[in-house]
């Protein structure tokens, strides 16, 4: 193999070698750099798109906080109420505008009631929850608020428990 490659090199000029030559080495310059240089800039990339997602995460945060912030009231004691039932809190998101964005709404035994929210405007939600939550009767046992790809939306999911 290697003989006839030296019989064809030795059969061109001098000035065809070089340009040959010259062919080579671009081929390898551009091999190495789909080979070795495109993935690492492809990685670079893709580390620059995860740290923007994770700042436009920790601004939302932030957000969200200082939103929560300003919903804030003080703890006053009150007296326990009977809990309301499932039905009075449904007819309060009717009320709120919020029972499209409820996708389901179970009540278990003892009077939990869990209810889930897939895409709910996140300060309408916590309007409702702050204004609903003194008259239920129901404690909150657990909130989850998630960020969801939309703006100002959020999916939550909460566990309401008769209050004691």
């Amino acid at each position: 193999m290697s003989g006839r490659l030296i019989d064809f090199l030795l059969r061109l000029a001098p000035r065809e070698r070089f340009l040959l030559g010259m062919l080579v080495v671009v081929l390898l310059v551009v091999g190495v750099g789909y080979g070795a240089v495109w993935p690492l800039a492809e990685e670079r990339r893709a580390a620059q798109e995860e740290l923007l997602q994770s700042l436009a995460l920790d601004a939302w945060v932030v957000e969200r906080r200082d939103e929560l912030a300003g919903l804030d009231r003080p703890a006053d004691v009150q007296e326990v109420r009977e809990p309301v039932g499932a039905s009075a809190i449904e007819q309060g998101l009717i009320t709120r505008q919020l029972r499209a964005s409820l996708t389901r709404l179970e009540t278990r035994e003892g009077g939990e009631i869990a209810m889930r929210f897939d895409l709910v405007p996140f300060t309408q939600f916590m309007h409702w929850l702050d204004a609903e939550d003194p008259v239920w009767g129901y404690s909150i046992e657990q909130l989850r608020i998630e960020r969801t790809d939309r703006p100002a939306m959020v999916e939550a999911r909460l566990t309401l428990v008769p209050a004691q």
